[in-house]
């Protein structure tokens, strides 16, 4: 019973979390001309998934008759929740760079060339063709093998906040002594 419901209650969370993300990665993929928003938003929409990734452990700790959770049940709910979030995010990257907008990255090439124009003599040519260079790499990430590299990255980074917010939300017995599973 206790499995099922952090495996549900994951699906259901991940999906939702998943759909935001694609929303807030559209609107970043939006401003991609312009490098430094562009980082702010993904700062901005990483920190809105974190926090979605709270209200779930507030919420699965919630559905305890007691409101005691272990570590265990509730990271098994986060991390569910990151597996799917994750898929649905590089998948909508992969069909965002492959078919909404495949010319997206000489866009974003473009802008950071203006971007050093502005900057006049401070970048050496050196430093341009190598932050240029940089552009044409980011065409090889959506090759099958990067997109599934990619996302096993991903997975590890918010599987590693997802620890880290069970540790901090999980709530244990106070009358018990022994220290908590894992």
């Amino acid at each position: 019973m206790q499995k099922n419901k952090n495996i549900q209650t994951g699906l259901t969370y991940g999906v939702l979390i998943g759909l935001i993300y694609c929303v807030i990665a559209f609107a970043r993929w939006s401003m991609a001309t312009n490098l430094i928003l562009f980082a702010v938003m993904a700062f901005l929409g990483y920190l809105v998934v974190l926090g979605l990734m709270f209200w779930e452990a507030y919420q699965r700790r919630k559905m305890q008759p007691d409101g005691l959770i272990d570590l265990k049940n509730l990271f098994q709910t986060l991390f569910v929740s990151v597996l799917i979030f994750e898929l649905l995010y590089g998948l909508y990257n992969f069909i965002h760079l492959k078919f909404i907008d495949p010319n997206i990255i000489e866009k974003m090439k473009e802008g950071m060339t203006v971007m050093m124009e502005k900057t006049g003599a401070q970048v050496s040519d050196e430093q341009r063709e190598q932050s240029l260079a940089r552009f044409d790499d980011m065409k090889k990430a959506m090759e099958p093998l990067q997109v599934f590299k990619s996302y096993l990255i991903n997975i590890a980074i918010s599987g590693f906040f997802a620890f880290i917010i069970s540790l901090i939300m999980r709530k244990k017995n106070p009358n018990s002594g022994m220290p908590q599973s894992m």
